[in-house]
């Protein structure tokens, strides 16, 4: 491990000029600098040309990040064109409820309110546990399930009313 007099040192020597040349490549460049120095922290010897070494780090994280973030966004385009809640909607049929109809008007929902909706309904979570991991009372998790069931109850009525 290299020692904290080293990084300190090299530190002052290289965090700005480091910093501009990442702001150069793209975001986040502060954060893509400091995990350089973490990962020069945790090298066991100190590179031949520390600065160099550092570019290429801050350079790889930051290209991490951007292609992580466009993976990211195209799952997210190929989930919203095939999202669906229901896994089979021919099991709604006796209720007249269709699949996409019903995904459409959950995505229209507050998304809190769609959260404590899914949470209570798919994931099977009692208000308390619901309560627990968005940090709110057991009470205000039931307000906004019941408010989010009359919006989609006045949803479908309006529908069927076409």
């Amino acid at each position: 491990m290299i020692d904290a007099e080293t990084l300190s040192e090299l530190w002052q020597q290289h965090a700005n000029r480091l910093l501009m040349i990442a702001r150069a490549v793209g975001e986040p460049a502060e954060d893509a600098v400091q995990e350089a120095f973490v990962a020069l922290a945790q090298q066991s010897t100190l590179p031949d040309e520390p600065l160099a070494w550092l570019v290429r780090t801050t350079r790889n994280e930051i290209l991490q990040v951007k292609r992580g973030k466009q993976r990211r966004a195209a799952r997210e385009q190929v989930a919203a064109r095939h999202r669906c809640w229901f896994v089979q909607p021919s099991e709604y049929q006796d209720q007249q409820l269709d699949g996409q109809h019903v995904t459409e008007w959950l995505e229209e929902l507050d998304a809190a309110d769609r959260e404590v909706i899914v949470m209570h309904l798919w994931g099977g979570l009692t208000f308390r546990q619901i309560a627990d991991v968005i940090g709110l009372s057991a009470a205000t998790a039931n307000r906004r399930y019941q408010n989010a069931l009359m919006q989609l109850q006045a949803r479908a009525n309006q529908d069927q009313m076409r």
